[in-house]
This record gives structure tokens, sequence and C-alpha cells, in this order.
């Protein structure tokens, strides 16, 4: 016992935050296999009755052509989450690689330079944090109309300041190092500086701050869903399937609701574990 201790033990040492990171890259890669190959795991149309047209009136229960149920018109709900993923991982990914290309850039120049030109960016995103992210993203989204594209710019706005924070804060101390200096005397460009110097020392911040907005925003992505402003009945998607589903709970039909419950649930575990895990090998504190 005491061996086995001292193997993991000085494992663990050296990586910390390695099964936390294995465990959510896990869980992400089964998520995404089932997007990618959704039209061969599927065994029904995501919006088509799969169930004789005398059934089709109420959901169905599991059983063993239906693994989790069939949902209303006889909507098969194990075809709906897994056609479903596609939207859900295509809006959150685009969503958090917006968010980065924007924040990032924003919080190097923002970090380096300072002065008016900090200030005034600072302001901007602080306002922009202020926001609840649900309430920004139904307000952008609204304006937009329901697309996963427009659900997806919808939730790159609320995360932009994330990043920009993070990359700021991160920009604000490295640049105060030895090294900065001696290449700012030895009259390299500030974009060089910037790129080459500054930038490889904040990727892993990025890269944590990646994993948990892509976290906060398969909730809140699950919320714009939730309210139409995603896809439109009956094209499938967790959190709309959430709202559809409610109408039946009273009826004892708990598994129209639970199983997109539980996927959502399941990514979004999958990428807190990768941030929290990156998070805890760089030991970088976040703030949201």
């Amino acid at each position: 016992m005491r061996t086995a201790e001292l193997l993991f033990g000085g494992v663990l040492a050296r990586k910390p935050g390695r099964g936390l990171v294995l465990a959510g890259l896990t869980i992400i890669i089964v998520f995404t296999l089932l997007a990618v190959f959704a039209p061969w795991i599927a065994p029904y149309s995501p919006t088509e009755t799969s169930v004789p047209l005398k059934l089709a009136g109420s959901p169905q229960p599991p059983d063993r052509r239906h693994i989790m149920g069939t949902a209303e018109l006889g909507y098969d709900v194990f075809s709906r989450i897994v056609w479903g993923s596609r939207v859900v991982l295509f809006v959150v990914v685009l969503s958090a690689i917006l968010s980065m290309i924007i924040g990032v850039p924003l919080g190097l120049v923002s970090g380096f330079y300072g002065g008016v030109l900090d200030r005034g960016l600072s302001m901007i995103m602080d306002s922009i944090y202020a926001f609840p992210g649900i309430v920004l993203a139904l307000a952008v989204a609204s304006v937009l109309g329901p697309s996963p594209a427009n659900a997806a710019i919808s939730l790159s706005v609320v995360y932009v300041p994330t990043f920009y924070r993070m990359v700021r804060g991160q920009v604000l101390e490295v640049k105060e190092s030895l090294y900065i200096e001696a290449a700012e005397a030895l009259g390299y460009p500030s974009s060089h500086i910037m790129l080459h110097h500054i930038l490889p020392n904040v990727a892993s911040t990025v890269l944590v701050v990646f994993g948990l907005a892509a976290t906060d925003a398969i909730l809140t992505e699950a919320g714009l869903a939730f309210f139409g402003l995603t896809v439109s009945y009956p094209s499938p998607d967790w959190g709309l399937d959430l709202r559809v589903g409610l109408r039946y709970l009273d009826k004892g039909a708990w598994w129209v609701t639970v199983f997109p419950g539980l996927a959502i649930t399941l990514l979004a575990l999958g990428f807190a574990l990768v941030g929290e895990g990156l998070g805890e090998r760089y030991a970088i504190r976040t703030e949201r």
C-alpha cells in the first residue's frame, strides 16, 4: 500500500490536474464522436415519427427499440440527443473561438500599452461583464434572430470580457519581466515582443479560460435554446427538448427531459474538468 502511494503520489505531484483533463477529454471526445457520426449512430431520424401513429400522440417510455423513450409525435429521444450534439458543439465551440479571437488580442494590447487605451477598453469590458451572461446573450440573440450562428455570436459577446480580463492581468505581470526589458533594449518592435515573448507565456491562461468559457456556454446555449433562440422545433437541440418535455412531466414522462438534461450536464462537466485540470496544472485562478 505504501509503495502504491509513493508511486502514484509521485506521478500526481509531477502532473497536477492530469486526471481531470483526461476525464474531461474523454467525455468531450464521446460527444464529438456522436456529433460526427450521427447519421450512423442515431437509429431514427430526429424529426420523424418512429412509432405507430396510434402511439405518436404521447411520449412512450424506454424499451428495446427506443432506449431513451420517445418524445411528442413519436420522436426518438436518443436520436434527438445524438443529432442535437451537433448543434450544441457547433454553437459552444464557435462562440469560445470567437471570444478568444477578439478578447486575447484586446487583452494583449491593453495590458502592454496601458494608458488611455487600457482605461477605455477596461471600462467597456467591465460594462459588458456587469451584465448576467444569460440576460446579455438573450438580448443579443433576440436582436439577431434564432439560428445556431447567431447564438454563437451572442455567446461570444458574453465571454470576450473574460478572455480580455484574464489575458490583460497576465500581460501586466509578464511585461515587467527582465527578458521583456531586454527585448525592448535590443530594439524589437512592440508587435514582435507581444507575439513572440508575451503571448506564449499567457497561452496556458487562454487554454484554461477557453475550457471554462465553453462550460458556461453550454449552459447558456441551453437557455437560449429553451427560449427558441437557437433552432426552431422540431430541429433537435437539448435545451429546446427540455422546454418541450416540461409539459409531460406531470404525466410521468420523465425521460423526455431527464436525458437531454443529463447530456447538457455531462458535456458541461467534460469542459469543466478540462478547464479545472489545466488551471490546477498551471496554477491559474479564474474569475468566472
